[in-house]
């Protein structure tokens, strides 16, 4: 582990990268330089290195979304054992990059903290330690959701070390909390520039550790109440007042409801076709090869949305248009570049809701000018898209993460991704006090998130009462709220759903494993791999004993 983690570091901290918009980070030089940390100038882009390392954590959706519920395998392929567990092990190439990616990360943290204590500059210091202890204790809630019990580092390393212990989950859990404690005590309740961490994020990250915690055999039921709290201060009384379709429209990346995001910019990436947010190439049909003169987005083809995940929408809830695109004109992008011309554009496809119950010749005679040549796409088994889909747009692609000014192909989008949100925190809000046993206010806090999703003159139709609160309507609210955002492995991890959702609503694991007979989640010595491995590389190159993951 030793070779692995100070060789990914010293890679890390030769090559940094900017992360634009307030975070402007410049390299300097290849060699790291003691004496530029300990500058005001110096000091400052090292925290801004720090941000952008986020970019690399979150670089691929598959650990946060594969193998879940809501996503399943398009015409192409996921990577294997990500997807259906069967052949998950300790040599995955995802889960080992997840891995050294995050304590890459958190040594960079290591040396911000300990530049902190040992730099010329005492502007922001007491600020500046509050906002990295937040991020390397966030990595650390990754990995402990991740791989369980993990080695908690908070040195700075500049000389090989031999061996870590690996701490147990507990520890993790408590280490996490009391970092983003401290943290929270440190940071601005806001900050004029947009992206830097505040009280807010810090409030809503600890609620989800402490909720996450409070499932674990060592949780109290305390931990549930604190995160109840917390979310509530976090959200300070806000109401849901940004539209869902504006809350995610290009452009509209500073909204108040963000609480925290990784922020990109097209003038911080490496080159214009690459280092970008790729969010917007997930959760969707490919729709051919010409994007780039036809306009519309590059799309994978894997990742894409589960029946269940289209089922889980009602005809009320304004978040189904919001989320997907179900009117997709001859040129895509002009849904975003033409909007106020969309009366007048002709519809290419229309991918048909179950609940239209109108005939096809009807629906193109409410404006047969621009709906004459309109291909159909009826709500059906079909639109769960797999191997065999043959056709391009075959299925409602997910919009919300489109950006009319990327590039097509690759890693260009320059829209932020967001990790914390308003609407998210009052979910969390909702879980914490179902946990704690008070459905009361469990249902006023998904009413709210529910009164905002709302079609116009719906609300009503969409609250809930204290009867409907259990712990898969809160799952299946997740899911609506949340669609593509890297959340869902982690929900069903936290709650302890994933077997169960997974055979119910994952089309390939329950048809190529389930329904055989066979628990793809069985691994050696009869334990289910509930936590990813541990890669065998980080086992290896350490010099004492480090166990491994049950299952494993």
């Amino acid at each position: 582990m030793k070779k692995q983690l100070i060789l990914s570091v010293l890679i890390l901290l030769c090559s940094l990268t900017g992360c634009k918009k307030f975070l402007e980070e410049e390299n300097k030089s290849n060699i790291v330089s003691n004496d530029y940390y300990a500058t005001a100038e110096g000091y400052e882009k090292l925290i801004n290195s720090t941000y952008s390392t986020l970019r690399k954590v979150y670089s691929s959706p598959y650990l946060f979304c594969g193998g879940t519920d809501m996503y399943v395998e398009g015409r192409d392929a996921q990577p294997a054992g990500i997807s259906e567990y069967q052949n998950l092990n300790p040599d995955n190439a995802e889960v080992t990059a997840f891995y050294t990616n995050i304590y890459s990360s958190i040594q960079l943290c290591n040396t911000a903290l300990y530049f902190n204590s040992n730099t010329a500059t005492t502007a922001n210091l007491a600020m500046r330690r509050g906002e990295v202890k937040f991020i390397r204790a966030y990595y650390y809630f990754l990995m402990v959701q991740t791989f369980g019990g993990v080695s908690i580092v908070t040195e700075r390393f500049d000389t090989p070390i031999e061996e870590f212990k690996r701490n147990t989950a507990q520890e993790t859990y408590d280490f996490v909390i009391k970092e983003m404690t401290e943290a929270l005590s440190l940071v601005p309740e806001t900050s004029t520039d947009f992206g830097r961490v505040t009280k807010k994020a810090v409030r809503h990250f600890l609620a989800k550790a402490y909720l996450t915690r409070g499932y674990e055999t060592f949780g109290t039921a305390q931990d549930f109440t604190t995160a109840a709290t917390l979310a509530d201060e976090a959200i300070a009384g806000k109401t849901l007042t940004t539209s869902f379709e504006n809350l995610f429209y290009p452009g509209n990346e500073k909204d108040a409801e963000i609480l925290f995001s990784i922020q990109f910019d097209a003038a911080s990436l490496p080159s214009a076709s690459t280092g970008g947010n790729t969010q917007a190439a997930f959760f969707g049909p490919y729709q051919g090869g010409s994007g780039a003169t036809q306009g519309y987005p590059y799309r994978t083809y894997v990742l894409v949305p589960t029946l269940y995940t289209f089922n889980t929408f009602t005809e009320n809830d304004a978040r189904f248009d919001a989320t997907f695109m179900i009117n997709l004109y001859t040129r895509y992008y002009d849904y975003y570049d033409r909007s106020t011309e969309r009366a007048n554009l002709n519809i290419r496809f229309y991918y048909k809701p179950k609940w239209d119950l109108t005939t096809d010749a009807a629906w193109k005679a409410i404006d047969p000018t621009h709906r004459a040549t309109t291909t159909i796409i009826p709500y059906s088994n079909a639109w769960q898209a797999g191997r065999t889909t043959v056709l391009d747009n075959a299925s409602p692609s997910v919009k919300k993460f489109d950006d009319p000014k990327s590039q097509f192909g690759g890693a260009t989008s320059t829209r932020d991704l967001f990790l914390a949100r308003l609407g998210e925190t009052y979910l969390i809000a909702a879980e914490a006090y179902f946990k704690a046993g008070n459905l009361a206010v469990a249902a006023q806090r998904i009413n709210e998130v529910r009164r905002r999703a709302a079609k116009t003159g719906k609300t009503a139709e969409m609250a809930i009462t204290v009867a409907d609160v259990n712990l898969n309507f809160i799952l299946d609210e997740r899911a609506r709220e949340l669609v593509g955002e890297y959340q869902r492995w982690f929900d069903l991890k936290r709650t302890g759903t994933l077997v169960d959702r997974t055979r119910l609503y994952n089309r390939d694991i329950k048809a190529n494993w389930f329904d055989k007979g066979i628990n793809p989640f069985l691994g050696s010595g009869g334990q289910l791999k509930l936590l990813r491995p541990i890669p065998s590389r980080a086992i290896n190159l350490n010099a004492g004993p480090f166990a491994q993951n049950p299952g494993y």
